[in-house]
């Protein structure tokens, strides 16, 4: 984990669990990391890290902790000191943070590396009838993935893939052009490694990994939106949405009329997991688009918004019973979720 990242994670205003932030980083999913990340602000940061190690991050918060950046509230929450947040505001001005906004899809940029790559490099050789060389290494799915696809645009293929890209590098920076032109491999050429182009970039390894992680996700929205479909085929299971299929399932059946109780019976699953759905897809969901009013009645609202109030969404306590009316958790919950979304 980048100690600097981790500065960036925490809030000089809001205290925040370091399970929690490592939970969210890493891919997990579960109602209550994906509450807390929205509140944290980090949800768009979701799995982001699923492969990289990030069991340093208490050591780290220790590091940081004796340097007088951050303070520990209590056994699990932890926050910025003034000193921190001005560390923070140093980072920012400096440290490339990921661009690609990933509210609504999930991005498997590493297989799609390796099948971009392949790609190129058969071309590559196939142009210079070299067909002894070691191909880069790539999953199994991919590596079969690309060669159905050589054979399908055998026919003029080098022609084809280098005006393919060369129309995509001309329509980016020149600088991030250079840098994306030098991962390719090809004929006598071996393509710069991950770490070179960080010292090239004057990079740490989690920033390159992010400089590449946008440049692959824009080349894959330039591919999906392209009339020429070259190379579509290797964008499968590549773009994946982020709210779960069994989730938006549920929320659809929700939304044109059917109880929670009737969709448990119907798809033989318990009450619970279908709150669990709705809640995942409040969460993900912008505010209009998920029907609130279907829960939370406008009378129950009014008595809410008045126990509540303007008081800090973090520090709001469950209360099955407020002015004579019962109040499930699923209810307290989803009206949370509602509180903290922007009315777009």
């Amino acid at each position: 984990m980048n100690i600097k990242f981790l500065i960036l994670c925490l809030s000089n205003k809001q205290p925040r669990r370091q399970k929690l932030i490592q939970n969210l980083l890493v891919g997990k999913r579960t109602v209550s990391t994906l509450f807390w990340g929205m509140r944290y602000g980090l949800l768009e940061y979701s799995a982001i890290l699923k492969n990289f190690n990030l069991d340093k991050m208490p050591a780290q918060l220790n590091q940081l902790i004796q340097k007088g950046y951050v303070e520990q509230v209590d056994e699990y929450k932890y926050i910025l000191t003034t000193k921190g947040q001005k560390e923070k505001d140093s980072i920012l001005e400096s440290f490339y943070i990921l661009k690609t906004k990933l509210n609504y899809y999930d991005y498997d940029v590493i297989a799609f590396k390796s099948r971009l790559l392949l790609a190129i490099q058969v071309a590559s050789e196939y142009s210079y009838k070299n067909s002894n060389y070691y191909p880069v290494t790539t999953d199994f799915k991919s590596a079969s993935l690309v060669k159905k696809w050589f054979k399908t645009h055998k026919n003029a293929l080098p022609d084809r893939m280098k005006e393919y890209l060369t129309n995509y590098l001309a329509s980016i920076d020149e600088n991030r052009a250079n840098i994306f032109a030098h991962m390719f491999v090809g004929y006598q050429r071996y393509g710069m490694t991950n770490q070179q182009i960080a010292n090239e970039m004057n990079l740490s390894a989690l920033e390159e990994y992010f400089f590449q992680y946008d440049l692959l996700v824009d080349l894959i929205e330039y591919i999906e939106n392209d009339d020429d479909d070259l190379l579509k085929e290797l964008l499968v299971d590549i773009k994946v949405l982020r709210t779960n299929k069994h989730a938006l399932k549920t929320y659809n059946e929700f939304k044109h009329g059917k109880t929670i109780r009737e969709i448990a019976e119907n798809n033989k699953l318990r009450n619970s997991t279908i709150r669990e759905h709705l809640l995942e897809c409040a969460i993900w969901m912008p505010k209009k688009e998920f029907p609130y009013k279907m829960i939370i009645s406008e009378e129950k609202e009014n008595v809410l918004d008045q126990y509540y109030q303007a008081n800090n969404i973090d520090d709001w306590q469950y209360n099955e019973n407020i002015s004579n009316q019962e109040f499930s958790f699923f209810e307290f919950r989803i009206y949370q979720i509602m509180r903290s979304k922007p009315n777009d």
